[in-house]
């Protein structure tokens, strides 16, 4: 909410995250996709004529005024609903819902991509402005398609060295 223009540096495509969770500071790196809608973003700013100083707000409403923790969640929920977008259980996502899917996504494209999962993790935490992976866990749902990934992998790995147990005397088949 306190993100200002000095803290997007276009040239590096980062974000300087200022003292956030537990007094910490960290610099995200963007997207692609991301900085090309943040410079779009900053194109109609500017041929608006908002105030565009360093201390200028970077998501603002009012031209230029920081959004309140309450105003950014009632017009992000007021946007879900005007775009119909649900949560599987049918309510509308909360603000804190992006940083679930965010980490799941973060994720299931590891698994995807056949990276080493577990050194990523720390990253992920990270980048989310946790302490540790076990605060990271919390965002990290057990869902079908992860599970899946992971059991492969498991199976590929270490499946060769566990044997089926007889079911009558338990000694291996």
């Amino acid at each position: 909410m306190r993100l200002t223009l000095g803290d997007y540096d276009a040239r590096t495509q980062t974000l300087l995250v200022r003292a956030s969770k537990f007094h910490k500071s960290r610099e995200l790196p963007l997207s692609l996709s991301t900085a090309q809608a943040l410079e779009g973003y900053l194109e109609h700013c500017r041929q608006q004529r908002f105030p565009m100083s360093d201390m200028t707000a970077l998501i603002s409403h009012h031209q230029g005024q920081h959004y309140c923790g309450g105003g950014f969640a009632q017009t992000l929920s007021a946007l879900f609903r005007q775009a119909a977008i649900r949560t599987v259980d049918g309510r509308y996502p909360r603000v804190h819902d992006t940083r679930h899917s965010f980490a799941v996504n973060a994720l299931w494209r590891w698994y995807r991509q056949g990276d080493d999962v577990q050194a990523k993790l720390p990253f992920l935490a990270l980048y989310m402005g946790h302490v540790s992976i076990a605060s990271t866990a919390y965002y990290l749902p057990f869902i079908e398609p992860l599970a899946a990934q992971a059991s492969a992998r498991f199976e590929v790995r270490y499946g060769p060295l566990i044997r089926p147990l007889n079911a009558v005397n338990g000694e291996p088949l």
